[in-house]
């Protein structure tokens, strides 16, 4: 018999332990089963197990999950173009609290962790005692749940049964029970999970660790080589080594050797490449991992860290990943509420993106191609809405210009008159319309409509802005030492203001250079318009005019950044003293600044900036005429917004160089930077002239 058939006879029916008994003494590093690895069936715990211990996995996970998890998920109806979310329908107020456990965040967390390591997750729909209405529901992940088809040609379920093993499995129908899943060609009626696909790079990684663990301990390889030209005695040999052990063994490793008894050269060892192939191999499992989650290199943390990069990789992981999961789950969630009966038809559950940064168009190419259009003749309303900018009605756009002289088409050319123009009508205004009236509401509609442009001028201009500031926070963090580190976890009370990442008084400067021009064109257009009812030019180069420009606007800039500042310091405070890490800290400071620059926030900002503006522009070309002797002060006409001291201030008048007294302050104009933030910040009021004869 030969040696192989013998060590066969001897292994045939016996364990690992039973051939090898000293094995069973020691703890392994790494084990790895043939029969685990081998099968093709969707092991949840295993997954779940790789995800707690493997550093990989770990984080391309909580990268996907720490993005989805804070996305509000609505029911919405409409098209792409002007999609109106439901936030008071009932669908969206559970999805908004799903539990009385959960917050809509935990749920999606759970369900994104879930979706990512078992391919599937099941949500069970509670509803009310002989009700249809939905009132609760809970997640249930992939190894407590079982699937009993009612035709698998159709892979139509006939129940779902929920068993955890802690107590009595119980049936739910396809009614009660909401299924997302990937598809899995393998089991049509169960999800496929990604990390079905990179459990061998997995496994790899761990074995390439174990090895380097092995390595590091000495892996029975000398770091050195102690050279004596003239030879030595076993003697001195034994004593040398032990010395050597004694002294730079332990706690004194890689101190310096002392060359004594003869000892002429010492020789390092250098690392043999088939000893660092571990190195690369991890490289290779670590760019699987990244690729089959769908998270780029620079997310990930071992990319080309550059500003364009990193910005890029952003953009990716969100169109490539993350928004086809999410409407993933959407497609999913809206076809089993339409099944219920819950969606009407047009309705539909759609994850809320708006707030997203690196969702938002830039449409720079878009403003180019419709200028390049418009001077070739074609309408501006129709450019509009055929390139999809969303921007407000031009008066007269439906009616294609060319660049020379603007002549509508298909007009002839107009002749200069000899006759000089009619004399304006000037009209004398001898008292303000009653409050609430139809008057009122006329004259401060038409006052808020002059600006409108001007409004959605810089309100896109405050959306970049706000957009670089918030790309240069997060590239200053990136940057920094000092914050996403841990330092200040156990000493909450040290932790410093971010000033080296959001530096105010810049920022104030740089708010101010951006929007100087923006705004004082709108004081120019408003009292070019005021002065020709009087049959003068506005003087726009008066310096009293540009100073009290810069006035309102160093009032705005100072409130906004401010506002900013504040809550940047918040979220640093925040994440500081709960010790988290550079990406937490980053994906809190793109909800923070998909706040600011919310179309809300923006307007507010805007419309504020802008009715100083007008007030201003009126105030100044009044002064210029002979004729405007008083002005009118006339309220905001908004129910619930309108401060009161502004309302008791309407019709209030005083000589066109007096101030009004509002709120205990003198204002000179609605809006006058003078008065303190809290009475000029919001409002929205305008005044009226009053003329002599």
């Amino acid at each position: 018999m030969s040696i192989i058939e013998r060590i066969l006879q001897r292994a045939r029916g016996k364990g690992l332990y039973d051939l090898y008994p000293e094995l069973a003494e020691r703890v392994p590093i790494l084990r790895i089963t043939s029969d685990g690895e081998l099968d093709s069936e969707n092991d949840f715990r295993r997954h779940a197990n790789k995800y707690s211990v493997h550093m990989w996995v770990q984080k391309a996970v909580n990268v996907l999950a720490n993005n989805i998890a804070p996305l509000p998920v609505r029911v919405a109806q409409g098209d792409d173009n002007e999609t109106k979310y439901l936030g008071d329908h009932p669908i969206s107020v559970l999805l908004d609290n799903p539990n009385p456990e959960m917050s809509a965040e935990d749920l999606w967390r759970q369900w994104t962790v879930d979706q990512m390591l078992g391919g599937e997750m099941g949500i069970e729909v509670s509803r009310g005692a002989g009700n249809r209405q939905p009132v609760e529901l809970w997640p249930r992940q992939p190894d407590i749940f079982y699937i009993n088809p009612a035709d698998k040609r159709y892979r139509r379920v006939a129940n779902y049964k929920i068993d955890d093993g802690e107590g009595d499995p119980y049936l739910l129908t396809p009614e009660e029970f909401i299924h997302i899943k990937f598809y899995n060609p393998l089991q049509p009626f169960r999800g496929l999970s990604p990390m079905t696909a990179i459990r061998y790079s997995i496994a790899i990684d761990q074995l390439a660790q174990a090895w380097t663990r092995l390595f590091f301990a000495n892996s029975a390889r000398p770091d050195y080589a102690v050279i004596a030209p003239t030879g030595i005695t076993k003697t001195e040999r034994d004593e040398l080594e032990n010395m050597l052990s004694r002294k730079f063994g332990g706690d004194n490793a890689h101190k310096p050797i002392i060359l004594e008894q003869g000892v002429t050269d010492i020789k390092t060892f250098s690392f043999a490449p088939k000893d660092l192939a571990w190195v690369e191999q991890r490289q290779f499992s670590r760019d699987e991992i990244g690729a089959v989650f769908g998270v780029p290199d620079e997310i990930m943390g071992y990319g080309r860290d550059t500003y364009e990069n990193f910005a890029t990789a952003e953009t990716v992981l969100w169109t490539l990943t993350i928004v086809p999961l999410c409407g993933l789950r959407d497609g999913t969630l809206t076809r089993f509420f339409r099944k219920t009966g819950l969606l009407k038809p047009g309705q539909r559950i759609q994850t809320d993106f708006r707030n997203v940064p690196q969702l938002q168009e830039d449409v720079t190419g878009k403003i180019e191609q419709l200028v390049k259009l418009a001077q070739q003749g074609y309408p501006i309303n129709i450019l509009n809405d055929w390139l999809g900018l969303g921007l407000p009605v031009v008066q007269g756009g439906d009616v294609g210009y060319l660049p020379f002289g603007m002549v509508p088409i298909g007009t002839p050319r107009p002749t200069q008159s000899s006759q000089p123009p009619p004399p304006k009508a000037l009209t004398r205004k001898t008292k303000a319309p009653e409050y609430g009236s139809i008057e009122h509401q006329m004259v401060w509609k038409q006052a808020q409509d002059r600006i409108e442009d001007k409004i959605g001028d810089m309100q896109r201009e405050l959306k970049k802005f706000i957009q670089r500031q918030q790309l240069d926070v997060i590239q200053a963090l990136r940057d920094d030492k000092t914050f996403g580190r841990g330092k200040f976890v156990k000493n909450p009370d040290k932790i410093p203001n971010p000033e080296q990442l959001f530096n105010l008084a810049n920022e104030i400067k740089a708010f101010m250079d951006t929007f100087f021009s923006l705004v004082f064109g709108a004081v120019v257009l408003v009292g070019q318009d005021e002065a020709s009812v009087y049959d003068i030019d506005f003087d726009n180069q008066d310096p009293e005019t540009i100073a009290y420009t810069r006035q309102i606007l160093e009032v705005v800039s100072e409130k906004t950044n401010e506002t900013t500042w504040l809550g940047l310091v918040d979220v640093f405070q925040a994440a500081e003293a709960e010790g988290v890490g550079i990406v937490e800290i980053q994906d809190r400071l793109n909800i923070f600044f998909g706040e600011r620059k919310s179309d809300w926030q923006t307007e507010r900002i805007a419309r504020t900036t802008m009715t100083g503006a007008s007030n201003l522009g009126q105030q100044e070309a009044w002064k210029q005429t002979d004729v405007v002797k008083r002005k009118v002060w006339i309220s905001a006409l908004i129910p619930g917004r309108t401060r009161d001291a502004h309302a008791d201030a309407h019709g209030q008048t005083v000589g066109i160089r007096e101030m009004f007294t509002v709120g205990g302050e003198m204002l000179a104009h609605p809006g006058d930077p003078s008065g303190s933030p809290g009475n000029i910040i919001n409002c929205l009021c305008t005044m009226t002239a009053e003329v002599e004869d």
